[in-house]
């Protein structure tokens, strides 16, 4: 029974290291891995070229704008050149950007698309 009870106590300290490590380490690994940061989508307009990686990646530091219209700059990499002008939708929790697909102006929230513009 004390056994169990060590145990226990020290999985629960263990946890809680590695929440707190999580909560204030802000880089991609810990972004991913955090339970308690939620996914959120950003939208932005690619307004420049990418910065060659590469041959084959390129990478963007946008600002954006998430579903509840707050700015927020974000950088991700793409296979090839985007084109500038599109907008896309951004898979991100916090500084990790899970995905991210184009999309047009008039499948964005309202809110978005005013200050997208």
């Amino acid at each position: 029974m004390k056994a169990l009870k060590i145990a226990i106590g020290s999985l629960v300290v263990a946890v809680i290291i590695i929440l707190s490590m999580s909560l204030l380490v802000k880089n991609e690994l810990a972004d991913m891995l955090n339970p308690f940061i939620h996914q959120k989508d950003v939208f932005v307009k690619i307004d420049q070229t990418g910065k060659k990686i590469d041959q084959t990646t390129f990478e963007y530091a946008l600002e954006g704008v998430n579903e509840d219209g707050k700015k927020i700059r974000i950088t991700f990499t793409a296979s090839k050149q985007l084109q500038e002008g599109a907008y896309l939708k951004v898979d991100t929790k916090r500084t990790y950007v899970k995905a991210w697909e184009e999309v047009q102006l008039n499948d964005m929230p309202s809110v978005v698309r005013d200050k997208l513009k």
